[in-house]
């Protein structure tokens, strides 16, 4: 029987940087520490920039001639075979830089809602499954912001954390 014991030196705090890709689709560190906030994007219009080198590391849509930053997505062999949108110019946002905390970001899910001109039809049938319900959709959908969202979650990761405490190895 194994025994679990914990690392010397080490705490939840440290960074880990993976050294093999988890993903095809997730090439950088960038990538992997934005994809907890940029795959929500994946249940909705907005592309999450597969068919790009970077991809969850830029997000757009061809219909945002207003956003700052534009690309193109391509097929590439072995990450995105016929990406949404494909050759077609994507208008959004680029995060290569973006400074990422240890929370999900839910602006950019919300401003991308906020920008995008068909609201009825921004929201895919895969959003709940990434979500885990439908009550995120419909706090998007009726302008919350993101503290307020936050809030809700409060009572359930709180419960969450009393039961993990059993099981930490680490304080």
């Amino acid at each position: 029987m194994h025994t679990a014991s914990s690392v010397k030196n080490w705490s939840h705090n440290d960074a880990y940087a993976p050294l093999v890709k988890p993903s095809p689709n997730l090439t950088s560190y960038q990538s992997i520490k934005l994809y907890p906030s940029t795959c929500l994007l994946e249940g909705t219009v907005i592309s999450v920039g597969r068919g790009t080198q970077t991809p969850f590391e830029v997000i757009g849509h061809p219909l945002l001639t207003h956003q700052p930053y534009t690309f193109t997505p391509v097929s590439i062999l072995g990450m995105a075979k016929q990406p949404p949108y494909e050759n077609k110019i994507c208008y959004g946002i680029d995060l290569r830089n973006e400074t990422t905390g240890q929370e999900i970001n839910l602006a950019y899910l919300i401003n991308m809602y906020a920008a995008y001109p068909d609201k009825k039809n921004f929201f895919n049938n895969y959003f709940e499954k990434l979500a885990g319900t439908g009550a995120l959709r419909k706090q998007i959908e009726n302008g919350w912001s993101a503290a307020k969202i936050r809030e809700t979650w409060q009572p359930g990761l709180a419960h969450y954390k009393q039961l993990r405490k059993q099981y930490l190895l680490y304080p």
